[in-house]
């Protein structure tokens, strides 16, 4: 501002010299006085004004000053001089001067331009003296896990720990209610984490099921899950209906085998019949043969012949029934070898479907889990690697949605990251689940290091707590 007005003084001393006249100094020192007055109260663009190029919503305060050489004195342009809001478009509209696009400009890029069209539209041999300067920003907005989210006016080098605190610090709910809803979700979390480990003694055993094992196999981290009676008693359990499956299948199976065995000794005994039934065709056979000549001679009567063809289809027609019970003692014997395999087969099947039902439970306990641990989280107890008694609490971490080229854009932040008129700024709890640390939005493993409350299993995603946090108080 004082380069400024040395140049305003400086132009005023000039025209001292030609007009020679003391009335003219006098008025013309009085008319710099003026100005200099103008100025104080309309500052010069700062360098931050300068630097911050000029965003929708933005109030601007125009001054505009011409220096009447033959009068010897400044003339404001009261018609221009005033505050003016930038259009959603990023245009401003002054009277003389018609439409701007300034979305583009800082303020002294937009003072030059201004006051060039003044220049232009008027006529004016020199431009007259224009100052911009910022007035009001637009708003950054806060949501998320602080304590009135909403809009709030900006200042040049505000940072997010700033804004957090002009937003009445991070969330907290009121104590009385907090400690009704730590017991509901620390009741929710547990009655779930015995479900999970139920659920996870039930897969091992179908584990064990569908691998054909002797024994179950109980994962390690199983026993750090409860104390060890509960734990003691799942296996129990869990060893009891593997035993009883086992059992059944294998009497089963023993009684399949004992079929076959009966089949195959059918199949020996009538074997013996055929091989018996044989030798008498054949002796049969034989005598016939002997018979025929005599027959012939007539020694011996056509009847005894007829007798023996008789016996002998009688003995073929018992060979053949010997060969079919033979047959249908084998297919009976197959039958009981499929029949084991199905045995198996089914189990191993019937196995895996109840697998698949486990995982999918699993699946829905770790949502239920993961759910009531962060509304824990959100009531005020912190339980991801501590007890609900200990007392600290998570960070924020902060997201900043920036407008880029026109387009949102979403970048990480900590609190000494310095804010742009227009930003969003996101806080949410962040939380540390199995040695790592995530924000509330983001999807975590619980720990396992509480006994009866935490489990590290994988999560799948859950909601924002800060952001439903906010649409419940709002």
């Amino acid at each position: 501002m004082a380069d400024s007005v040395a140049i305003v003084v400086g132009q005023s001393m000039m025209g001292l010299r030609f007009t020679g006249s003391i009335c003219l100094i006098a008025r013309t020192i009085l008319t710099a006085a003026i100005v200099i007055l103008a100025f104080a109260v309309f500052p010069v663009p700062s360098q931050a004004d300068d630097a911050y190029r000029l965003a929708p919503y933005t109030r601007v305060r125009l001054t505009v000053v011409e220096w009447v050489a033959s009068r010897g004195e400044y003339r404001e342009w009261t018609a221009l001089n005033g505050e003016y809001a930038i259009s959603e478009s990023g245009t401003v509209l002054l009277p003389l001067v018609g439409t701007i696009e300034v979305s583009a400009m800082d303020t002294a890029t937009m003072a030059t331009e201004v006051a060039k069209r003044i220049q232009k539209t008027t006529g004016l041999v020199a431009m007259p003296n224009v100052a911009v300067q910022i007035v009001e920003y637009p708003p950054v907005f806060l949501v998320g896990n602080v304590d009135r989210p909403g809009e709030y006016r900006f200042r040049p080098g505000l940072t997010v720990l700033q804004a957090v605190a002009l937003a009445g610090g991070r969330y907290r709910p009121r104590e009385e209610a907090r400690t009704v809803e730590q017991i509901q979700y620390l009741g929710e979390l547990q009655a779930v984490h015995g479900e999970m480990v139920r659920t996870l003694a039930r897969i091992a055993r179908l584990k064990a099921e569908v691998a054909g094992e002797k024994e179950i196999q109980f994962p390690d981290n199983l026993t750090e899950m409860a104390d060890s009676a509960s734990i003691d008693a799942i296996f129990a359990e869990e060893r009891a209906v593997f035993a009883a499956q086992s059992n059944g299948v294998d009497r089963q199976l023993e009684n399949l085998e004992a079929l076959r065995k009966l089949f195959a000794d059918e199949i020996e005994v009538l074997q013996e019949k055929v091989t018996g039934q044989e030798k008498q065709i054949k002796l049969m056979d034989e005598e016939l043969e002997a018979v025929k000549p005599l027959v012939e001679r007539g020694i011996a009567t056509t009847s005894r012949q007829s007798e023996l063809q008789r016996i002998i289809t009688a003995l073929q027609s018992d060979r053949l029934d010997q060969v079919t019970a033979i047959m249908r003692a084998r297919q009976n014997i197959s039958q009981a070898s499929r029949d084991s395999q199905n045995l198996i087969s089914q189990r191993q099947t019937t196995a895996s479907t109840e697998l698949q039902t486990a995982q999918a439970a699993l699946d829905q306990l770790k949502v239920r889990q993961e759910t009531a641990q962060r509304l824990l989280v959100a009531a005020g107890s912190i339980i991801a690697g501590q007890k609900l008694g200990e007392k600290q609490e998570p960070d924020l971490a902060f997201t900043i949605v920036r407008k880029t080229d026109g387009l949102p854009v979403e970048m990480a932040a900590d609190e000494d990251t310095v804010l742009v008129p227009g930003d969003v700024l996101r806080a949410s709890l962040n939380v540390k689940f199995s040695g790592r640390t995530t924000a509330s939005a983001t999807p975590a493993s619980p720990s396992q290091s509480t006994k009866g409350v935490a489990v590290a299993l994988p999560i799948p995603a859950a909601a924002s707590i800060g952001e439903q946090q906010n649409k419940n108080t709002q």
